[in-house]
């Protein structure tokens, strides 16, 4: 039983590990992104009239947020799966 009490430990563990790793990843690519998007934004706000007049502040505020929303999801999935699969030859290496 130790042995399987040790694995269950295990598979606990890498998992929270690859729950952090993949929400940290997630979060740095979203900083990146909002402050791209940001600034992009920002120069095209102050100098081209045609950009200010014609987008409203949601418009506006949704060409900042998107982005940084898909590249949160896209960076955590990514991060995730290539975890998930260290994690499959982990427990793999455990049980042999």
């Amino acid at each position: 039983m130790s042995k399987g009490q040790s694995l269950d430990e295990l598979r606990k563990k890498t998992q929270e590990d690859c729950v952090h790793q993949s929400l940290v990843a997630g979060g740095k690519a979203a900083a990146w992104a909002l402050a791209t998007a940001g600034t992009v934004v920002f120069l095209a706000n102050q100098y081209l009239p045609t950009f200010r007049t014609s987008l409203g502040v949601s418009g506006k505020t949704a060409l900042i947020v998107s982005p940084a929303f898909g590249m949160y999801f896209l960076q955590s999935e990514l991060t995730m799966n290539e975890c998930a699969r260290k994690r499959k030859w982990t427990l793999h290496d455990a049980q042999h």
